[in-house]
């Protein structure tokens, strides 16, 4: 309130509209502003927001009372704690320019109310900027002060790449010789912490790209280390912006490049959310027993353990229904010779603690691959199981490690090979567990004819959109599904 009554008594005006304060101190904030013109014109530079010293119309209290005005006659202290910070760095930067004295800053948190391309802009001022001539401590929990590496300068660069300068110790005393505004910081990053033995003692390490306290700072924060995968692809699009805009280009032609990129970059993020990699695929290879399946597709495996579990599902839904209800998950191998090479590993690491699956198709491909299993020294030369309920092997250096052949309905029994005697000429793959009218019905399939056998083939390009036929065909079309799963959830030793 007293601020208020303040305000009033000193800005208020008499009968010609005059304000007497006002007037004292007109030429004061001329001067004012004239000398502290540097100063806001940085500030401008960094903050893009035009601003200069204004006093009150009194000169009571004068440096208790001085206030900064902004653009739009707003003053520094009513606009955003963002804004309102920025202006420190600016601040320390001037008062200690003009001395002879070794300066030391201490800054704590300076990401503190900044969207995140700020917190790039400000930690690229503090390296390239402030830090040149002074010490600088800060204090940060952001992955963007975290990975701050050194930027050599362009005349460092040269130096480091002038031929002329045949031994390091020469590039290094070229390297000192240089000012100050041609030499960059240098840059020294800790972890902090708490000893476990005692809540009273702090303990600090020193960490590069060589140890692993970076992951243990990540622990610290709650971060993934994938956050510096992100950083340094944020690193080279800012690169490729600022070359973009230092182009002779027009603006138009600029924009055009710029929405090129985007669309690639965005394409490239699509396929990569869409691989085997992603993040939930990798938490279920952790948590659940993996079935590898030679196909690029494998909507059929799923929506058949889901009718045959009696789950309702729609085809918007069947992916997490299946990622939700199914003990093991599925990863896609693209090809009977991926699975076959995947369980021919030389050693498991990685899977040891992990149940795994190899399915392979009974057809000429599958068969084969599956056979050659047997010249891997660590697997069993002996093949286990039948046709009807499958035929597998196991991997003798690990406690479930197996490669599969599909169980053949009674049906298809004449359509493939004896594999115990390395009898290749086999004609089934999964798709043909459906039934012949619904393959035939839906135009899955062509009619082919190998050694007088007749048998139908799968066409490729329907497997792609084959779910949209799958969710609408009732439970007992997947009938010949059964042997398969009951042997999955055999050797997985999953109780049903």
């Amino acid at each position: 309130m007293f601020e208020k009554l303040q305000s009033y008594l000193f800005e208020k005006e008499d009968k010609n509209k005059e304000n007497k304060f006002s007037l004292s101190s007109k030429n004061f904030n001329s001067m004012l502003q004239v000398e502290t013109k540097d100063l806001f014109k940085k500030f401008q530079k960094s903050s893009g927001v035009d601003a200069n010293f204004h006093i009150p119309s009194t000169l009571v209290d004068f440096f208790r009372t001085l206030s900064v005005r902004t653009e739009n006659n707003i003053s520094l202290f009513d606009r955003g704690d963002g804004v309102q910070a920025r202006f420190i760095p600016e601040i320390l930067d001037e008062i200690s320019k003009n001395t002879k004295k070794n300066i030391i800053w201490g800054f704590e948190e300076p990401e503190n109310s900044y969207e995140v391309k700020n917190i790039r802009k400000i930690r690229d001022e503090f390296l390239e900027k402030y830090s040149r001539n002074k010490q600088i401590f800060i204090t940060s929990h952001t992955k963007e002060f975290l990975s701050t590496k050194r930027k050599h300068t362009p005349q460092e660069e040269n130096i480091k790449n002038d031929s002329k300068l045949k031994t390091n110790s020469k590039k290094e005393a070229a390297l000192k010789n240089l000012k100050i505004e041609n030499s960059s910081s240098d840059v020294s990053i800790y972890r902090v912490w708490k000893s476990e033995d005692t809540n009273n003692n702090s303990s600090i390490t020193r960490f590069d790209e060589k140890n692993n306290e970076w992951e243990k700072t990540c622990d610290d924060l709650g971060i993934i280390q994938e956050a510096r995968i992100i950083e340094r692809l944020q690193e080279r699009l800012d690169i490729q912006a600022n070359e973009i805009k230092a182009s002779q280009l027009s603006e138009e032609k600029q924009k055009r490049i710029s929405d090129e990129i985007y669309k690639e970059l965005k394409e490239d993020l699509k396929n990569s959310l869409a691989e085997k990699e992603s993040v939930k695929l990798k938490i279920e290879e952790y948590l659940k027993p993996i079935l590898i399946v030679e196909d690029k597709y494998d909507a059929i495996y799923k929506i058949a353990y889901l009718k045959l579990k009696n789950i309702s599902f729609t085809k918007e839904n069947y992916e997490n229904l299946f990622r939700e209800k199914s003990p093991f998950t599925i990863r896609r191998a693209k090809s009977a010779g991926n699975v076959g090479g995947f369980l021919r590993m030389s050693n498991t690491d990685g899977y040891d603690d992990k149940k795994v699956i190899g399915l392979f198709d009974f057809d000429k491909e599958g068969s084969e691959n599956f056979y050659q299993l047997k010249k891997g020294v660590k697997w069993s030369t002996e093949i286990q199981g039948d046709t009807e309920s499958g035929f597998y092997k196991k991997r003798d250096d690990h406690p479930c490690f197996y490669g599969l052949l599909l169980p053949i309905p009674e049906r298809h029994l004449g359509k493939v090979g004896d594999i115990k005697n390395g009898k290749f000429q086999s004609l089934i793959e999964v798709e043909n567990f459906l039934s012949d009218e619904v393959l035939t019905t839906n135009n899955l399939v062509t009619n082919e004819l190998i050694l007088s056998i007749e048998y139908l083939k799968i066409k490729k390009d329907k497997k792609a959109n084959l779910s949209t036929i799958l969710v609408g065909l009732n439970k007992s079309e997947f009938k010949d599904f059964k042997p398969l799963y009951n042997k999955i959830e055999k050797l997985f030793g999953i109780s049903t």
